[in-house]
């Protein structure tokens, strides 16, 4: 390596960039899942992208969990797209071979394939919205209005009949003069 290449103090560091912090898909991984894609990260040496070799024992060493719950973060982290696989794992007596992987934002140094950032792509199936009942106080934690006794307006235990004495207006006629419709009646 050149002098231009090496870094003075020699400490291996990672770098996030900060479209990849900010997209929709890094906001939707959970801290488990953040910590395997920091630990996939980690094993990039600039040079072996495509032969970051990685298992679901060694990832529940690093971080601290159980081997089944490394397992579905690297499966996670293929279905949203940070990391693909390029050579499945092989155990028999002969051949130990651990999962290989590539980082989707960096080219592949295997086979030279540009960085396809799959999980820049990424959308959620869960829209967050409210609920329609969630948008309205509760009728029980409203204070109650103190409304005057008024003898036309009080509660009755009778049927209610209807007032003849005010006819409602009709519904074309509220239309004509609140929104503006013309009438052909000229």
């Amino acid at each position: 390596m050149s002098s231009k290449q090496r870094r003075k103090g020699k400490s291996k560091f990672i770098m996030i960039e900060a479209y990849v912090k900010r997209s929709a898909a890094w906001k939707a991984l959970t801290p488990i899942e953040r910590c395997s894609y920091i630990e996939v990260k980690w094993r990039y040496d600039g040079l072996n992208n495509g032969r970051i070799g990685l298992g679901c024992r060694e990832l529940a060493d690093e971080i601290g969990m159980g081997k089944d719950t490394a397992k579905r973060a690297l499966i996670r982290l293929t279905e949203i797209g940070f990391i693909t696989k390029t050579k499945p794992s092989a155990f028999n007596v002969k051949n130990r071979a651990v999962t290989e992987w590539r980082l989707t934002e960096y080219p592949c140094d295997v086979t030279g394939e540009l960085p396809t950032k799959d999980f820049m792509r990424w959308e959620s199936k869960n829209k967050t919205q409210a609920h329609p009942r969630d948008t309205q106080a509760h009728p029980c934690d409203t204070k109650p209005s103190k409304v005057p006794e008024n003898p036309l307006h009080s509660r009755t235990h009778a049927p209610v009949k209807p007032d003849s004495c005010n006819p409602q207006a009709h519904p074309c006629d509220t239309y004509r003069y609140t929104i503006g419709g013309r009438t052909d009646a000229a």
